[in-house]
């Protein structure tokens, strides 16, 4: 014990000082990582909303988008939104992650109330492989989704011979089945919405 007490003594200044230092630093920067988010915070979410809204007007034009919720399961929903036009519902907009041949992909999804394709975005592919599954993002490629109904099937390029199919991106089949299964996630999405309401208001 004597033994602690004299080495206490003798090395307190190496001890304590560095300590108290440590923690007056781990205190700043703590606060000031807090003091930041809560001031980027809101610029953020406004800047994520503004982009949003962005986004929905390219694939659906109306004058109000509003938010829902739709309950797939127990324990599985998705966000939505139903697009209006001189207060009457035009269509429905879904953003949807799916899993490319790299890594997830982002797709936004317009369906009119007819249960058909309004328009497609393809907001994130930056996963996809660089002139291949990237190339999702090319109008040639999604615009063909336009007027599909559920059931997209996805063939080789060039083999196209039903009225619901798609041409694959070349090279691309991985990255092109990922956009065509949320499509017809979108679909179906609509579809229960559809239903729950007892048809389109």
């Amino acid at each position: 014990m004597d033994r602690i007490k004299a080495f206490y003594n003798n090395n307190k200044k190496t001890i304590i000082i560095p300590t108290v230092v440590m923690l007056c630093i781990c205190i700043i920067i703590t606060l000031a990582l807090s003091v930041t988010n809560a001031v980027t915070a809101p610029a953020i979410t406004k800047n994520t909303e503004s982009e949003t809204q962005k986004a929905m007007k390219s694939v659906l034009k109306a004058d109000a988008y509003f938010k829902g919720e739709l309950e797939i399961s127990k324990d599985e929903s998705v966000t939505y939104h139903t697009a209006k036009k001189a207060n009457k519902t035009i269509g429905y907009i879904f953003t949807i992650t799916e899993n490319g041949y790299g890594g997830d992909m982002s797709v936004m999804i317009s369906v009119n109330t007819d249960l058909t394709i309004n328009s497609v975005c393809i907001l994130d592919a930056s996963s996809e492989t660089p002139g291949l599954g990237q190339n999702v993002k090319n109008e040639e490629f999604y615009s063909q989704f336009e007027g599909k109904e559920y059931g997209i099937k996805v063939v080789k390029s060039g083999t196209k011979s039903a009225e619901n199919e798609i041409d694959a991106v070349t090279s691309a089949t991985i990255s092109s089945k990922a956009v065509t299964n949320a499509v017809n996630k979108a679909l179906k999405y609509t579809e229960m919405i559809v239903d729950n309401k007892g048809g389109a208001k």
